[in-house]
């Protein structure tokens, strides 16, 4: 959806569909040695086209521009099942509580080292409130698009019905193609996303084969594979704007947001729903629930509940006939003078087909080939003009190979050791993935554009793990969009410093597109993302070390640095500045109000603090005395028994705390171990690896210990962390979560792709002898373009 930072920040998809060169774009980087052979970017990339043969129902096929996306199931729409279309500025505000008003949230108080401070914590006066702003403005589901494949017999089709069925994403063009059988006819159908809008293009090549489109309604639901619900969506009405030969323009009144829609057509009428009073009376004739001989009559229940649908058990018929057996619902119903029956499979939901039709936009063939654009967008301007569909192919067609054409490349295909294949597939898989879900204007959420986690809002802690691998694969028109967040958020971080009496600007945990705070505990009490501006900043200088990548973020490092500085407290009795209590390490597992000097913010402090003063002194700056002294007493970092912990005096280390993010391990990998000792890392990587409980991991982990071990000199080990069963990518490279994360799980893919471009081609001293130097050299020939090294 376009903001009004798009026309100065459009994607690298929209510079390609508009004919700028983008051959010479993002190419500050340098190939290894190989050089005078280029790798086959084409050969690299359609080697690992996904190609699908049976429908799956929690990881979609997408089609998107870092923007907005469209996830499709085996039929190359939402057809059987409705995944998400989304957009990264498509919210919705739900109604504020009773009475109740944004400006009534007062953040409670807690005592840090001895004085009372504000932090961004529920309000306990106010939890009704303080739940609306944790929850709002939530992601929506933009709209669903599908087939309509009617059987013989006039019934809708099932999945069983197709026959044969195959799919394949076209990685190099950024097209889905998808074919079936359906009683005896081909259905071929075709599916892209243009390049610089929130628009879809759809071919439907068969006979007979319609569409529908439906709108769900937004229900303050998070982690939702399919967001949204089309029982309330009524009460969020569509209103047809203009109705003629060249399509529909739609609104879709949401009460404070609204959203725009048009539909374009060629050989095909699209109608609008009928209205409520025209919509066809269903009567159940007859309805039971139960198995074998143990049924129960439940046709006034399925009465009452049929015009909205309802799931088949026991709490929603109010009956249990057959306990512990596996039951089913049996319906007979009239519409029209004819008789219907549907038989529902326990817990399923069912509504019949007459209702869930009526409510739809009806998309019907006037030939053997049809062709869809629905285009979305948050003003009507932006819904003035859609493309043909047939330009929407040609323009995917043109932005994606110039996308392969630059930016860094991985060719792992000379390689003899069996994971090449694997961990190549997964690179690649996940820069398609990183450009269709996280590259816009706005930082990503975990789950990226498939689902609404967390409300659909981004976390600032994580922000490195989505954004930091543009960087090193030199692709700096997302980087820099997303970057650019500290600049525009820069005010509200601000006003929390001074809410909570610190200094400078304290940058939020949990964030929407008002860059307000969503108040949780957690929320209040993390601070592993202060130092992040100081890194984002230090990877752009080194690829443009100019005065303009110096004016960009001095005004951003000087308010984060003057934040940290305050943030610490000095102890006299040790002479040293600590960092908490309370405060909330990277596991979030820790006591935040027993927590003081952990291992990683120790480290990333200093980092921050030594980079924002070699910022100010490329700006020709004095040094900041306050800075240096936090530097040359700053709290050694904390061990026990030879190895680094999570905290200070962290009690049962390895029996309690060794489970979740191995955040010790992320000191010298990730970042560069500022005041680590080699020989004391090199031990905690060891006890970290036999005793950690491995299973309570997920995502970041892997890339964060592959990191590790690489720098420490270990590339055999640190390519099998990124290889391990609990690193695990499907077929569509689709991260999976870990028990306490949703999925898909994106800082999974930006991490890797981070890693991988870190142990091809460097880090601040990494040995020369060894290229690449975090990879084995058995089994492995690593031929790599156009990356750069991490700090």
């Amino acid at each position: 959806m376009m903001t009004r930072r798009s026309l100065l920040q459009q994607s690298f998809f929209a510079a390609a569909a508009a004919g700028l060169n983008v051959d010479k774009l993002m190419t500050l980087g340098e190939s290894n040695e190989d050089a005078v052979r280029p790798i086959d970017r084409k050969a690299l990339v359609t080697r690992h086209n996904v190609t699908r043969t049976s429908i799956q129902r929690r990881s979609p096929l997408q089609v998107g521009n870092g923007r907005f996306a469209f996830g499709v199931d085996l039929t190359g729409l939402q057809t059987f099942v409705p995944f998400n279309t989304m957009s990264e500025g498509a919210w919705y505000h739900a109604p504020l509580p009773q009475g109740q008003a944004e400006g009534d949230y007062e953040p409670p108080q807690f005592e840090m080292q001895g004085k009372l401070r504000r932090n961004q914590a529920p309000d306990p006066a106010r939890p009704e409130l303080s739940q609306w702003l944790y929850a709002n403005p939530s992601k929506i589901n933009l709209g669903r698009i599908g087939l309509s494949l009617k059987k013989a017999d006039g019934s809708s089709a099932n999945e069983e019905d197709l026959e044969n069925p195959s799919q394949t994403l076209d990685l190099w063009t950024g097209t889905i193609v998808s074919r079936f059988t359906f009683e005896g006819r081909l259905v071929k159908v075709t599916t892209a996303c243009q390049p610089d809008s929130d628009a879809i293009a759809v071919r439907v090549e068969g006979k007979g084969v319609g569409a529908f489109l439906e709108f769900p309604a937004p229900d303050g639901r998070e982690f939702c594979d399919y967001v949204g619900t089309m029982k309330d969506a009524d009460a969020f009405p569509m209103v047809v704007l203009s109705d003629s030969e060249g399509g529909l323009k739609l609104k879709h009144d949401l009460g404070e947001d609204s959203y725009y829609v048009a539909v374009s057509g060629r050989a095909c009428q699209i109608t609008p729903p009928l209205p409520l009073e025209k919509r066809p009376t269903i009567t159940v004739v007859s309805a039971r629930y139960g198995t074998g001989s143990d049924w129960a009559d439940v046709a006034s229940v399925v009465a009452a509940k049929i015009g909205q649908g309802l799931v088949a058990n026991t709490p929603t018929l109010g009956a249990d006939p057959a306990p512990n057996r596996v039951k089913s619902l049996e319906v007979t119903y009239s519409v029209g003078g004819r008789v219907r029956q549907a038989v529902v499979a326990e817990h399923a939901f069912w509504i019949p087909d007459e209702i869930t039709e009526a409510g739809r936009f009806a998309v019907v063939a006037t030939g053997d080939t049809m062709e869809l654009v629905v285009g979305f967008a948050k003003e009507e301007k932006g819904i003035e003009k859609l493309p043909k569909a047939a330009d929407v192919f040609a323009q995917s067609a043109k932005a994606w190979p110039a996308f392969w054409k630059t930016g860094g490349a991985i060719d792992l295909s000379e390689s003899t050791d069996p994971r090449w294949k694997e961990l190549e597939r997964r690179a690649v898989l996940s820069q398609y993935l990183m450009a269709v879900n996280e590259a816009g204007d706005l930082p990503p959420q975990e789950s990226g554009l498939v689902n609404n986690g967390w409300h659909g809002k981004y976390h600032m802690e994580m922000i490195w793990w989505h954004v930091a691998h543009y960087a090193l694969w030199n692709r700096w028109t997302p980087y820099d969009a997303v970057s650019t967040i500290y600049e525009r958020m820069l005010p509200s971080a601000e006003a929390v410093a001074k809410q909570e009496d610190y200094d400078g600007a304290r940058w939020t945990k949990m964030a929407g597109p008002e860059f307000r705070n969503s108040p949780h505990i957690c929320n209040a009490m993390l601070a592993w993302q202060q130092p992040h501006p100081m890194f984002f900043a230090e990877l752009e200088y080194r690829a443009k070390p100019n005065a303009k990548t110096l004016e960009k973020w001095h005004s951003v490092l000087e308010a984060t640095a003057d934040f940290m500085a305050s943030y610490v407290w000095f102890e006299a009795e040790s002479g040293h500045f600590n960092i908490g209590p309370p405060l909330s390490v990277v596991s979030e597992l820790n006591d935040y109000f027993a927590t003081k000097n952990p291992a990683f913010e120790l480290t990333y402090w200093h980092i921050g603090l030594r980079l924002a003063q070699t910022w100010r002194e490329r700006m020709k700056l004095p040094r900041n005395a306050e800075w240096d002294e936090i530097l040359q007493k700053l709290a050694p970092l904390p061990v026990q028994d030879g190895v680094y912990v999570m905290y200070e005096g962290v009690p049962d280390m390895w029996t309690k705390y060794n489970r979740g993010h191995p955040e010790e391990c992320g000191i010298y990998g990730w970042l560069p171990g500022d005041r680590v000792d080699i020989e004391t890392m090199e031990r905690t990587l060891a006890r970290t690896e036999s005793t950690w409980r491995w299973a309570t991991c997920w995502g970041w982990d892997f890339p964060l210990m592959a990191m590790c071990a690489a720098r420490l000199g270990h590339p055999e080990r640190a390519v099998d962390f990124l290889l391990v069963p609990e690193f695990g990518f499907d077929d569509a490279g689709l991260a999976v979560a870990g028990p306490d994360a949703p999925s898909p799980y994106f800082p999974s893919n930006g991490g890797l792709l981070y890693t991988l471009a870190m142990m091809a081609a460097g880090w601040d001293g990494a040995p020369k002898n060894a290229s690449p130097p975090g990879f084995a050299k058995d089994g492995w020939v690593v031929r790599h373009e156009n990356l750069l090294p991490a700090l």
